[in-house]
């Protein structure tokens, strides 16, 4: 009889113990997109400006840390169709990044009136939030960068880390499973 009361014990406290368990893991989950997020993969393409307000190139990748965190953006510089671009990598923090309020047009019934008159539908006009606007696409209008096309095309190119056996030749091929030695 003590033996099936512990048991009813166990089974009670693990019965209890599941909720929490539930609401521990819930509390893990991200299930929605903040105002002040951007998708990553969307910041690929966007146009980035200079200083004089000008197309200097596009983003056409974004480097992230281990943490999470937004390191360098590479911008495509110069080209046409991809022949001749050259990437540049600069400091993720250099950039500034801009959104432009929507115009949106809002289409108003006519008020009601007592005489049978044809009257017009009313439109009136009004920006959207800019913050509002990016966090619906997901990334900002454009980047824009403090420097010129012509000192983006002379900054150094930017190289992606190397494979760790690109330079190793033969000895790159991982040595052959060793076989047993015959039995004595």
């Amino acid at each position: 009889m003590l033996k099936q009361l512990g048991y009813a014990g166990l089974i009670g406290a693990a019965l209890m113990a599941t909720p929490v368990l539930a609401q521990t893991a819930d509390n893990s989950f991200v299930k929605q997109q903040a105002i002040n997020q951007w998708r990553a993969s969307q910041l690929v393409g966007v146009s980035v400006m200079g200083a004089d307000q000008t197309k200097i190139g596009k983003i056409e990748d974004v480097l992230i840390d281990h943490d999470g965190t937004a390191q360098v953006v590479v911008i495509g510089v110069g080209g046409f169709l991809g022949i001749g671009r050259k990437d540049v990598g600069v400091p993720f923090k250099s950039m500034q990044w801009r959104t432009e309020g929507r115009t949106v047009a809002i289409t108003a019934p006519p008020p009601k009136s007592s005489d049978n008159s044809d009257a017009m539908n009313t439109t009136a006009t009004t920006k959207t939030d800019p913050a509002a606007t990016e966090a619906n696409q997901g990334y900002p209008d454009m980047g824009v960068l403090n420097l010129t096309k012509a000192q983006l095309q002379n900054a150094p190119d930017f190289r992606y880390a190397p494979s760790p056996t690109a330079d190793a030749g033969a000895a790159a091929n991982p040595p052959a499973p060793m076989k047993p030695a015959p039995a004595n």
